[in-house]
């Protein structure tokens, strides 16, 4: 199920009360395109959603989540490899931050395996693949971060791209045709969040700078 989607009109993304209040009924996916239905309005056992119809292919639901340790790569540059492990090394503090802000709270030891499979699929090979990214691959490849055991987190929660990725790669090096965003899904609710990846490694999260951005005239 998810609460979020586009409206067809505005392009604008909205939960469901505001398509409730507006009488739409049909908005688009913000991770798949397709247009999906609002369900269940008037519903005394299930709240009101919207439903992507069947053989969706959408990262959204859960089945169709993808392990993205295993997806496949296009080229390697191992020459590139082995400046990018220099680089993420002098900035592995700061990798953590980003990784930790994303996450509402993450372990060293959570931090520490992500590394370590990271370091399993090489991906530091992968070709064209720069610092900034990092932070997003390595929550990708964290399973589920649960909200119990957590002071911060409301909601458990995993990280999805958009569906029509097939190479890892990709992602960076054919931006014009994937999304430069990775989706916060929840196993019960849907689309939590939508972040856009930044151009560079900036640990600091959007909330905060939205916070501040008055605090000292």
């Amino acid at each position: 199920m998810s609460y979020f989607a586009i409206d067809l009109d505005t392009k604008e993304m909205h939960d469901v009360k505001w398509f409730q209040i507006k009488r739409k009924k049909i908005a688009l996916c913000p991770i798949c395109d397709n247009k999906i239905e609002l369900r269940a309005e008037n519903s005394l056992m299930t709240s009101a959603h919207f439903w992507h119809g069947k053989n969706s292919i959408c990262t959204s639901i859960k089945k169709n989540r993808k392990k993205y340790e295993d997806l496949p790569f296009s080229q390697l540059d191992k020459e590139a490899g082995k400046k990018l492990r220099k680089e993420i090394k002098n900035n592995l503090y700061t990798i953590f931050l980003a990784c930790n802000a994303l996450c509402e709270g993450l372990k060293y030891l959570e931090f520490k395996e992500l590394i370590i499979k990271a370091n399993e699929k090489a991906i530091w090979d992968y070709k064209g693949l720069k610092l900034n990214y990092i932070p997003y691959i390595l929550i990708l490849f964290h399973d589920i971060f649960y909200a119990k055991g957590s002071k911060l987190r409301d909601e458990k929660f995993y990280f999805v791209l958009e569906p029509s990725i097939k190479n890892f790669d990709d992602l960076w090096n054919i931006k014009k045709n994937i999304k430069q965003y990775i989706w916060k899904i929840s196993p019960d609710k849907g689309v939590l969040e939508i972040i856009k990846i930044k151009q560079n490694l900036d640990p600091v999260p959007e909330w905060f700078k939205r916070a501040t951005e008055k605090l000292l005239i």
